[in-house]
């Protein structure tokens, strides 16, 4: 009989491909899966999975651990709620390529969604060899930030490139896309991106498209404006022949509550037209980001309408963090949007932010549709982030699976590994079968749940029992191991 490194045994295994679960044994040979379903011979470490569920290990589509993954390579907060393979470089933000410009830049422009990098490379490939050298506990994969490409070029400019700049842009993005880059991302309503119009976008886009990879966008406006956001992404793919995602899709504003019936609506046609669109989803009703990006698009009066709270500073953490807006307003007996101006000021246009934006409703249907994957956008700044940073995924088994049923296990577990490796081009994960690698989560579906907390965010899940990347074990018996098997993963 053949001999295995690893066996777990007696699980109901979950394959990821949405098909019924069943009872089984899954065996590992080195960095691969070697046998699923009847496996009868031993091996040198057994696991003994006692019911539980036996999934490939989750795929979190939308992170911004671009700099974490270097400096914080043990990426707890993932690993512990089973995500083994993190998908950086979204919303057009990112850490490189780099110059001497982009790196003045970052600290205030980038810094608050990625938090603290040196930024010691300059070229995209010369990152992956630096995620390589920092042996990450997890996989990464990237995309080739379109807001780090302009400022680069245009120095943060608010105009349409000239012939020569696009070409320039071209080159560092096919430079990027060179080194296995999975595509390209934007953040248009952020500075720099939101600076481009949608021709520059599509001359890109297919840069991209040339090299087979996607785009990938937080789009214009998730407001008044989004079907017309929406319409654009589809436009970009469409004129550009590239694949395309749409960012944390949502529509945020009590005004906008169940807008996105009709965005998913006009999705749906694009696809029926042949058109590649897909969204990812995070499980709450809260967004996160830069305060400074949200206080310049948010309008007059947004801190008045929209419950907010400060979650990571640089200077006055006791003064500020983890405190709402209209707290801090109240304290200093000023207006909030006063208060969010002193905060700016005092803290050099640094801090994050979490804003209460969007409906339940909404959120579920965007879990529910058949094209949605999981991603949980959160931001390792430090302070006290969002949950989602440490609950994603165990969030929507918990609450989307085990509370409401709005979606099947088998359902959720697609959503967060074989859909997103497949559509973001992440060859042989996503799925339990003979030949992929040896990325596996082992969790208890009656007991998987998200604890972390807006007031106390750093709270790793209950219920997860094993975590397994590229044959190693990361997670043991609920703790996290010393290994650190995790690689940079180049598109082929």
């Amino acid at each position: 009989m053949p001999a295995y490194d690893l066996i777990i045994r007696n699980g109901r295994i979950v394959d990821g491909t949405g098909a019924p679960a069943r009872d089984g044994a899954v065996a590992l040979r080195g960095d691969r899966i070697a046998a699923v379903g009847d496996v009868a011979c031993r091996a040198t470490v057994e696991i003994d999975a006692g019911g539980h569920v036996v999934a490939p290990g989750f795929i979190d589509v939308h992170a911004h651990d671009d700099a974490a993954v270097v400096r914080e390579p043990a990426m707890d907060f993932k690993l512990m709620q089973g995500v083994t393979t993190d998908v950086v470089g979204n919303c057009g933000a990112g850490v490189a390529p780099a110059d001497d410009v982009f790196r003045r830049y970052y600290p205030a422009g980038f810094g608050p969604i990625l938090g603290d990098s040196d930024l010691a490379w300059s070229t995209t490939d010369e990152y992956f060899a630096a995620v390589d050298a920092a042996s990450p506990a997890c996989n990464v994969a990237a995309y080739v930030p379109h807001g780090v490409l302009r400022s680069i070029v245009l120095r943060n400019e608010q105009r349409a490139p000239t012939a020569g700049e696009l070409a320039r842009m071209a080159g560092l993005l096919e430079e990027g896309m060179a080194a296995g880059a999975i595509g390209m991302s934007t953040g248009l309503i952020y500075p720099p991106g939101r600076w481009a119009q949608t021709d520059e976008i599509i001359a890109l886009a297919n840069v991209v498209a040339k090299h087979g990879g996607i785009y990938t966008s937080h789009i214009r406006d998730e407001g008044p404006r989004l079907l017309e956001a929406v319409q654009e992404a589809i436009t970009i793919g469409e004129r550009s022949g590239c694949p395309v995602q749409i960012s944390h899709h949502k529509a945020g504003g009590p005004a906008w509550f169940g807008m996105t019936e009709q965005s998913l609506a006009m999705i749906e046609a694009a696809r029926d037209r042949g058109v590649d669109v897909t969204v990812d989803v995070y499980p709450y009703v809260a967004s996160s980001s830069s305060l400074a990006a949200m206080h310049r698009a948010g309008g007059a009066g947004l801190w008045d309408r929209v419950p907010s709270i400060i979650a990571s500073v640089t200077f006055n953490k006791e003064k500020y963090e983890g405190k709402y807006v209209s707290e801090i307003a109240e304290e200093l007996g000023v207006t909030p949007t006063e208060a969010a101006e002193r905060v700016l000021r005092d803290e050099q246009n640094t801090p994050s932010v979490i804003m209460f934006i969007m409906d339940e409703a909404d959120v579920r249907r965007v879990v529910s549709w058949p094209h949605a994957m999981i991603g949980s956008d959160g931001l390792p700044t430090g302070g006290k982030p969002h949950p989602r940073l440490y609950g994603t995924m165990p969030r929507v088994i918990q609450k989307y699976v085990r509370e409401t049923n709005a979606i099947t296990l088998e359902d959720a577990v697609r959503k967060m590994t074989s859909l997103p490796a497949t559509k973001h081009r992440i060859a042989e994960r996503g799925e339990l079968r003979p030949g992929c690698f040896a990325d596996v989560v082992v969790f208890d579906p009656d007991t998987i749940a998200d604890v972390a907390t807006y007031a106390d965010p750093r709270q790793y899940p209950t219920g997860i029992d094993y975590v397994v990347v590229n044959g190693a074990v990361v997670v043991e018996r609920g703790a996290q191991t010393s290994a650190r098997p995790g690689r940079m993963l180049r598109r082929r």
